[in-house]
């Protein structure tokens, strides 16, 4: 029982320290639809905040098929509403296909890489494709009743926006570690994720990368 709350009291001391530091904060809920036995029906809320000021919020709908255990292609529809240099916010409609690949559980680690291409339809922008590839490590082992457990990402992003030479469309980076745990141990159903990510992105005609640092939670329900 003290091992309990001594790991939850340091869990909740990370996440007040990690929103107290003059960084971005990004708050997610989803909640994933099992349809039959292969399709998948996913939605999730996103609010992403800069010195406690709402900079971004993303509504996410997706619908997957999984083939089998280790591939699942997935279409989906992202409605993005960003404040502009102007402080006010505008929308961005975001068609996606996802094709997500996982490999057997080796000891215990859990590989699994997901190819993600966007359709940007920015208001008074001319629409562009992006492709963003992600690998991620998790592991099956955890620890005590809430099954705390560690993961590792890195996540690659390249633009083909309009007059942008082909040798300029890597243009972002996420590098991405987190503990996922069941904050109702006897509910698996429930999960929740808390992860600092340390993005760095080049803005048009910059020359240096800028790293931003994010500190983020996820809440998930599966049905």
């Amino acid at each position: 029982m003290k091992a309990r709350l001594y790991l939850m009291a340091a869990m909740l001391s990370l996440t007040i320290c990690a929103f107290a530091r003059n960084d971005q904060e990004w708050l997610n809920a989803g909640v994933d639809y099992k349809v039959y036995a292969d399709w998948l029906l996913h939605f999730d809320q996103e609010i992403e905040f800069d010195n406690s000021k709402l900079v971004n919020e993303e509504s996410y709908l997706l619908a997957g098929y999984e083939f089998c255990p280790y591939f699942m292609l997935a279409f989906g529809h992202r409605i993005v509403r960003e404040r502009g240099g102007d402080n006010k916010f505008h929308t961005e409609q975001r068609p996606t296909l996802e094709l997500r690949l996982a490999a057997p559980e080796f000891w215990t680690l859990r590989f699994d890489f997901r190819s993600r291409f966007e359709y940007r339809d920015k208001r008074f922008a001319q629409p562009y494709m992006r492709y963003r590839e992600r690998f991620r490590v998790r592991t099956s082992w955890s620890v005590t009743d809430f099954k705390i457990s560690p993961y590792a990402s890195e996540e690659l992003f390249f633009s083909d926006k309009p007059g942008v030479s082909s040798s300029d469309v890597f243009d972002a980076t996420r590098s991405q570690v987190g503990l996922t745990f069941h904050p109702v141990p006897s509910n698996d159903a429930l999960a929740c994720n808390l992860y600092f990510m340390v993005l760095h992105s080049i803005s048009d005609g910059a020359r240096d990368w800028s790293p931003l640092n994010i500190f983020g939670f996820e809440v998930a329900y599966a049905f």
